[in-house]
């Protein structure tokens, strides 16, 4: 995959789930990542990775609340998800041109989850 290339992650090793279980993710806890347009760029990235891997959009929403001042932490998360990618690279959804498509939906909310504005 190109943007694991890109992002210096080809090396890596593949993980089974995108975000650690009962992970709690702070917008001022750790030191502020130095080259905050990478982080950007990953998580850009990833935004259009959803399209076609709509499995990643849960982890890739909460990583995109921190583009504005990424921390450590939230690019150690980021590079969670590559890592992730790497481990479902054979996996997506193809969208045919001719097909009749249907799109269901399904949420689970999880109030006051979020410590930093309970939502």
């Amino acid at each position: 995959m190109n943007k694991l290339t890109e992002y210096g992650m080809t090396g890596c090793k593949p993980i089974s789930i995108p975000l650690e279980q009962n992970v709690k993710l702070s917008a001022d806890e750790g030191n502020l990542v130095e080259d905050t347009t990478m982080y950007r760029r990953i998580v850009g990235s990833l935004i259009y990775m959803t399209i076609t891997r709509p499995y990643l959009s849960y982890a890739v929403g909460v990583m995109s609340q921190f583009m504005q001042t990424p921390r450590k932490p939230h690019l150690d998360v980021v590079r969670h998800i590559l890592r992730y990618i790497k481990h479902t690279l054979q996996c997506g959804i193809f969208y045919e041109a001719k097909s009749q498509l249907q799109v269901h939906g399904y949420t689970d909310a999880d109030w006051a989850g979020n410590d930093s504005d309970r939502r």
